[in-house]
């Protein structure tokens, strides 16, 4: 029966309506509780994070640097977002860096709409894959959110890379 809730959330997964989505995470969590219908939408956004690689690691040019690499591999070319445009760089040093971003992100959105808390969403289902794709960069990198500098509380979402020893 599971099977079924997990097919049918990475479906709407894959169709990038996220407020759908999120209908469907409160609809099936009914059946099957909510944290289940969460633990099956952060597997599906780490097997799409984790395919991405997958096909376009060995393909960008690394710059010797695991922290530059993290933000240019997943801030920049996988979301697509980058700084002063769609946020902004706090610190920077050889071994951690700080982004407040305010970007557009369908997640908020849809969590503002349904009444969802984003820090326990994004904690849930976001942190996880986050962490595995830098991990696969360089296993040595480290991803944490700052979850009480979160949009909609804070106008930003605070994110640390560190590059551990």
């Amino acid at each position: 029966m599971s099977d079924r809730y997990y097919q049918l959330i990475k479906e709407k997964h894959e169709s990038r309506d996220f407020i759908e989505l999120f209908q469907t995470i409160l609809s099936v969590s009914n059946e099957i509780g909510f944290d289940k219908a969460l633990e099956y939408l952060e597997k599906c956004v780490i097997e799409k994070r984790i395919a991405w690689l997958n096909e376009n690691l060995n393909k960008i040019e690394k710059t010797g640097n695991p922290i530059d690499d993290a933000y240019k591999i997943f801030y920049e070319i996988y979301l697509g977002i980058s700084a002063p445009k769609d946020g902004e760089i706090v610190e920077k040093t050889k071994k951690k860096l700080i982004t407040r971003w305010w970007n557009h992100c369908p997640v908020l959105e849809a969590c503002k709409r349904l009444g969802l808390d984003t820090r326990e969403i994004c904690k849930k289902v976001y942190h996880k894959p986050t962490q595995l794709f830098l991990s696969k960069i360089n296993p040595k990198l480290k991803f944490d959110r700052n979850y009480s500098h979160i949009r909609p509380y804070v106008p930003y979402c605070e994110e640390i890379i560190t590059l551990e020893e």
